[in-house]
């Protein structure tokens, strides 16, 4: 783990490091992967012969939904983007957008 380290050597030299993260993930080809990163944004998704599979979620730190991609053999399905753990948007691997439902929400970034 390379950025434990950074983040050791940083906190030990007394320097604040901004870019820290904890990362857990299973040794073997396939398992779990989980990312909390410093400003609270979670990623957690499946992986199966060390590629992206199953639905990936991103949560905001207060732990609602902000999107899920769906992945088959690491290619992109479809992402959703969510607002108070709702579907607003579905976008499908060939950019064709569906708006689920209105909403007040800021258009998702690529």
């Amino acid at each position: 783990m390379k950025c434990s380290f950074v983040c050791l050597l940083l906190f030990f030299l007394g320097i604040s490091n901004s870019f820290c993260q904890r990362l857990e993930i299973d040794s073997s080809k396939n398992g779990k992967f989980s990312l909390t990163e410093k400003n609270g944004l979670k990623v957690s998704g499946m992986y199966k012969n060390s590629k992206r599979c199953k639905i990936w979620t991103w949560h905001y730190p207060d732990g609602t939904l902000y999107k899920q991609i769906k992945y088959k053999k690491s290619k992109l399905i479809w992402i959703l983007y969510f607002e108070n753990n709702k579907a607003w948007l579905k976008i499908n691997r060939f950019g064709k957008r569906k708006v689920i439902r209105q909403c007040n929400c800021r258009e998702p970034e690529y």
